[in-house]
C-alpha cells in the first residue's frame, strides 16, 4: 500500500541566490507500507531547479500508485522519493535505520557552513557565529552586483587554515568568471578551495580552465551520464556535486560516485 501525503517545510532562515530567495520547501511525503512495516521518501520540486512541479509529483505519484505507469517512466525527483521510501522499508523489516541497512559508516560527517549572504553585514556575522561554533569551510553564495566587495571581505575575514567555497550559480559571462577568479586567487590564496559552477555552459567551462588555475566543482553543468563521461574525460572538474533527489535516488547515487578519482 503506498500513501501519499503533503509536506510543508519552513526554513529557520532563507536561502538566498542570485537567483531566487527560498522560504520553504513543499511537495509529498510517499510512504510504503507492508504489514506493520513501512518506510518513506520524500519529493519536494523547487522551482527553478527540480524538472517538475509539485503538480506534476503528484501526479506521477498517484499514476505509480495505480499501477498506470513504472518506476523508470517518472522523473528522477520521484524515482528518489520511491527508491528512499522503499530503502526505508527493507530497514524497517530488518529493524535497522537506514544507515545501517546500507553497510554502516562514519557516525559523522564533514559539512560547510552556508553563509547568509543577503547582506555584506549578515555575510560577515554569519562568517563569525559559524566560526564561533567550530566550522571552517564556508560556502558563498555569489551573482550579486556586490560580489567583488563581498570578495573584498572573504579575504579580509577567512583566515588561514579556513576554506571558502564560491557558488555564483552558473551566473556569470565567460569573461567576468576570468576576471572575478583571477582576482579571487589572488586574494584568497589557498583559502579559496573551489568554485562551483562559475558559468552556464560546457563549453565557457572548458575555456574558463584552460585560463584560469582555479579548482572549479560541478552540479546544475552536468544533467546526464553522458555529461559526467565528458566533464571527467576532459578534466573540466576537479569536484561533482550530487543531489541524490535530482539524479533518481540513493542507488543512482552511488552509480554516478564511481565517476569520482
Amino acid at each position: 500500500m503506498i500513501r501519499i501525503e503533503k509536506a510543508h517545510y519552513e526554513l529557520i532562515k532563507p536561502v538566498i541566490t542570485s537567483k531566487s530567495q527560498i522560504s520553504s520547501r513543499d511537495g509529498w511525503v510517499v510512504t510504503i507500507e507492508e504489514g506493520e512495516f513501512t518506510g518513506s521518501g520524500e519529493v519536494l520540486p523547487l522551482e527553478g531547479w527540480s524538472s517538475i512541479t509539485i503538480e506534476e509529483a503528484y501526479s506521477q505519484l498517484i499514476s505509480y500508485k495505480q499501477f498506470e505507469s513504472s518506476l523508470l517512466e517518472l522523473s528522477n525527483e520521484v524515482q528518489s522519493a520511491i527508491n528512499v521510501a522503499n530503502l526505508n522499508l527493507e530497514a524497517s523489516k530488518n529493524s535497522q535505520s537506514l544507515l545501517e541497512y546500507l553497510g554502516g559508516g562514519a557516525d559523522y560527517i564533514k559539512v560547510n557552513a552556508f553563509l547568509d549572504g543577503s547582506t555584506q553585514r549578515n555575510l560577515r556575522s554569519s562568517l563569525d557565529n559559524h566560526r564561533a561554533n567550530g566550522l571552517s569551510v564556508f560556502k558563498v553564495k555569489l551573482g550579486f552586483r556586490d560580489d567583488q566587495e563581498r570578495l573584498q571581505l572573504l579575504s579580509e575575514t577567512v583566515r588561514e587554515g579556513e576554506k571558502v567555497r564560491l557558488d555564483p550559480n552558473s551566473s556569470w559571462s565567460l569573461q567576468y568568471a576570468v576576471t572575478f577568479l583571477d582576482r579571487a586567487r589572488k586574494l584568497l590564496g589557498d583559502r579559496l578551495e573551489y568554485v562551483e559552477d562559475p558559468v552556464a555552459h560546457i563549453e565557457d567551462l572548458k575555456k574558463l580552465r584552460s585560463i584560469v588555475p582555479v579548482a572549479v566543482a560541478v552540479d546544475e553543468l552536468w544533467h546526464s551520464i553522458d555529461d559526467l563521461e565528458e566533464i571527467t574525460l576532459e578534466n573540466l572538474s576537479d569536484y561533482i556535486i550530487v543531489k541524490p533527489s535530482l539524479v533518481g535516488g540513493i542507488n543512482r547515487t552511488l552509480d554516478v560516485s564511481s565517476y569520482a578519482a
